[in-house]
């Protein structure tokens, strides 16, 4: 089926309020009840902004109303992507927002159809960075070498398809921090460079003017700076021991006789 849509938004043509339509029946008139405004593709994930109806197929789809030419039907299978930074947004703002802050959002692209999110405290000098598509190491490195030019403090938050940046953070700064929805909510997962993942609700973590603090965070840190001091100073110890290591051996007797010229015998 060519507009085999599930996504969509609730709160107009320019909306972020993201729902998936359940693959059941049942499930899929809950929505459209709940949703009393009705539905929209959603220009923010690349849609054409026209209005949506639930289909009667099996499994139910969104069916668009009108003929607009619509981006999202030539790739609906990837439309979750698409709509996939709308989900984690209202979570974000609204915990950002609970702790006093102003937040600014922008939608990051992605040449894969997977954007992200930049959110920017400006009272804070604090920037955070959700990922949520794959990023090679040299990437990331790039990029954070580029956000941390632009503000005080700078927090990855990765998405499932982003634990590769994930780990590279993790061994170089000995934590990251990976993202997950749950239910209405999002959960942090602190990973440390071991790979081992705690998982705490958002609610549980804050925002400071250093950055996002989370519950093992640093813990995590410290334990990394600890290895990687000692590391280190057993690094200085063998050159050390190197240097005062002996020479090559002193030569044998026959070795140190001196090369006299040999005597004519003419």
């Amino acid at each position: 089926m060519a507009d085999a849509l599930r996504w969509a938004v609730t709160d107009g043509p320019d909306g972020t309020s993201a729902v998936e339509l359940p693959a059941d029946a049942v499930g899929a008139r809950r929505l459209a009840a709940q949703a009393r405004g009705g539905f929209w593709c959603a220009r923010a994930a690349g849609g054409c902004g026209g209005r949506l109806v639930v289909g009667d197929g099996t499994p139910p789809t969104f069916r668009h109303t009108g003929e607009e030419p619509c981006a999202l039907l030539r790739r609906a299978a990837s439309a979750g992507h698409a709509y996939d930074h709308l989900r984690y947004r209202p979570a974000l703002l609204s915990w950002l927002t609970a702790q006093g802050h102003r937040p600014r959002v922008a939608t990051v692209p992605d040449d894969g159809g997977h954007p992200g999110l930049h959110v920017a405290v400006d009272a804070l000098g604090a920037a955070l960075e959700v990922r949520l598509a794959p990023l090679s190491d040299t990437a990331w490195r790039a990029r954070d070498d580029r956000a941390r030019r632009a503000a005080r403090s700078v927090t990855w938050l990765y998405g499932p398809d982003a634990d590769a940046a994930a780990a590279t953070e993790a061994s170089v700064r000995g934590a990251a921090l990976s993202l997950r929805r749950h239910d209405r909510g999002l959960l942090v997962g602190v990973r440390d460079a071991g790979d081992a993942v705690r998982w705490v609700r958002l609610a549980a973590c804050s925002l400071t003017a250093d950055g996002v603090t989370a519950p093992g965070l640093a813990d995590a840190r410290a334990a990394h700076a600890r290895r990687t001091a000692e590391r280190q100073e057993a690094a200085r110890r063998a050159a050390r021991r190197a240097a005062r290591r002996p020479g090559r051996a002193r030569p044998d007797a026959a070795e140190e006789l001196p090369l006299w010229p040999l005597a004519s015998t003419a």
